[in-house]
């Protein structure tokens, strides 16, 4: 009797644990199925990213350009950190300007991304002031056949932004990439070109370096006047890229609505370690500008205006336009170890003078130039000029000057 009670207790035993597993099994299938959705980004009931053992969310490309610009939108938006992989081997068209939020990683090695006809492919509002962004490798192109004529890539009030190892171009009279009013700004490792045709006498460069005023930023400028005061630019490094273009790279001013932005200056502009290339105008451009350095660059300028204009074919062209601040008065600019090729000069400084240059209202602080080979069209008295006392202290050395045949 007892043997027969136990082994009834076991017979109920088999179906209670039976029950058990096969809960477990759907319950095991079930956090499957939320994990695997959790490795997705779902955006209007589609996936449109998986993520990465890294985190990072890779975008499913789309033969769409609308569901493209858009889906990039949705990832690239918000604050929270993140990193939106453009995968290797595909090719991205846009239809539409992509926006992104703070704390952005856009990897696009090995990838291509097309832009809207007439548009920006990245744009940075003013109202945002956008935070640590970085974009990574990548061909960024317009679609347009000879080259964005406005700007490809346009940032303003943005701190933290780094771009390294980006393709791209731009009409000759437009700009691969601007940066107004930015903070904090390195572009390294990138390949600039200018496309289509070249006018003459064009002075745009494929890099800018800008403050905010109407003339300058007149798209900023719909964001009201604000953000148009003349606001300048802060530790911008570029960095190991090769740049071409009507100008190589412009560190701008302005002396639009009466000349009341002469006296804004930007600070700290570092150019090392680039091969430049100016066509019509200066390879590098570097006005209004507070401390810096200007190192181990190739610097070509072709430009052979022989009208009044014949500073537009300078090598490396330092410039003050308007009365700077006092901080320029031991402020340092280091110009070395560069190899420069110049029409009308290699290098050359100017103060601010008044119209017949009897005065001298404004001066360049220390400035160093050291280890440079300077090649000028016009001999080697030349190579390095400054106009009469532009520099508070001006140091030559071990400068090697030739005729450029």
């Amino acid at each position: 009797m007892t043997n027969r009670r136990k082994h009834s207790k076991a017979l109920r035993i088999v179906p209670f644990l039976s029950l058990i597993l096969i809960c477990g099994l759907f319950f095991i299938f079930d956090m499957g199925q939320v994990l695997a959705a959790a490795k997705t980004v779902k955006y209007n009931g589609k996936t449109i990213a998986k993520y990465n053992k890294s985190g990072q969310m890779v975008l499913v490309p789309s033969k769409n350009s609308n569901t493209n610009y858009k889906n990039l939108n949705y990832l690239i938006s918000g604050h929270k950190k993140k990193t939106v992989v453009i995968p290797k081997g595909s090719t991205v068209r846009l239809n539409g300007v992509l926006r992104p939020g703070n704390n952005t990683t856009i990897i696009a090695k090995g990838a291509k991304i097309i832009g809207k006809k007439k548009s920006n492919v990245i744009f940075a509002a003013p109202d945002k002031k956008l935070k640590n962004l970085s974009i990574i490798g990548g061909t960024w192109r317009s679609v347009d056949k000879n080259g964005r004529t406005g700007s490809l890539f346009a940032f303003s009030y943005v701190t933290n932004l780094i771009m390294n190892g980006v393709d791209c171009n731009a009409n000759y009279k437009g700009h691969a990439i601007e940066i107004i009013a930015c903070n904090n700004v390195t572009i390294k490792n990138c390949k600039v070109a200018a496309i289509g045709s070249n006018p003459s006498k064009c002075l745009e460069e494929q890099i800018q370096i800008d403050l905010a005023t109407r003339k300058t930023a007149p798209k900023i400028a719909e964001y009201g006047s604000k953000y148009v005061n003349g606001q300048t630019c802060k530790n911008i490094y570029i960095l190991n890229n090769t740049v071409t273009g009507a100008r190589a790279v412009g560190v701008n001013w302005t002396d639009s609505e009466g000349g009341k932005w002469r006296n804004k200056f930007h600070q700290n502009i570092v150019v090392k370690g680039n091969t430049l290339t100016g066509t019509t105008s200066e390879a590098l451009a570097y006005f209004n500008t507070v401390g810096g350095e200007i190192s181990n660059n190739t610097i070509i300028t072709n430009a052979t205006r022989t009208d009044g204009n014949s500073s537009y074919t300078i090598g490396i062209h330092v410039a003050i336009m308007g009365i700077a601040p006092r901080s320029m008065a031991n402020s340092t600019l280091t110009v070395s170890g560069n190899t420069v090729y110049g029409n009308r000069n290699g290098i050359h400084f100017k103060a601010y003078f008044n119209k017949n240059e009897s005065k001298c209202l404004s001066q360049l602080g220390y400035v160093n130039v050291t280890d440079n080979t300077v090649y000028c069209k016009k001999g080697t008295k030349k190579a390095i000029v400054q106009v009469k006392r532009s520099c508070r202290k001006l140091t030559l050395s071990r400068n090697r000057l030739y005729k450029w045949n």
